[in-house]
């Protein structure tokens, strides 16, 4: 399977799990989050919403070889999304970051080690890449 189809299931599912929780539920009173809004950002119609951001996270955690142990926070800033969640590799629990990229109504997950590499594209809000990298 190739990256963005990939990309492309694990958004069908955050998306399944959106309307999921639109159908009731209880939120986690553990979670923060720096409000994101549910409208399009960065020029993209992607949705900036906890449901699908987290959602494509887990994906990410479970794809590389992490499990997914509890969400922290969402910010999203110019077509740009970092999600920290918990994850665990063996008995190692630990902060990780994934950083999206709005392309169309879809997220696009980034490199780590290419967004805080010294020849880093500058387009990425320095605030969303300064949090990213500090983790590294």
């Amino acid at each position: 399977m190739t990256k963005n189809m990939r990309i492309l299931a694990l958004s069908a599912l955050a998306a399944g799990t959106l309307v999921l929780a639109a159908c009731g539920g209880s939120s986690s009173s553990d979670a923060t989050s720096a409000a994101p809004s549910e409208s399009p950002i960065g020029g993209g119609s992607a949705s900036c919403d906890q449901a699908t951001l987290e959602g494509l996270a887990q994906g990410a955690a479970t794809e590389s070889g992490a499990e997914w142990v509890s969400f922290k926070s969402v910010e999203c800033v110019d077509g740009y999304a970092l999600v920290f969640g918990i994850t665990k590799t063996g008995d190692i629990e630990q902060t990780t970051a994934f950083v999206f990229q709005a392309e169309g109504p879809v997220w696009a997950l980034n490199q780590l080690d290419a967004i805080c590499s010294d020849d880093s594209d500058d387009d990425i809000p320095s605030q969303i890449k300064d949090q990213a990298c500090a983790l590294r």
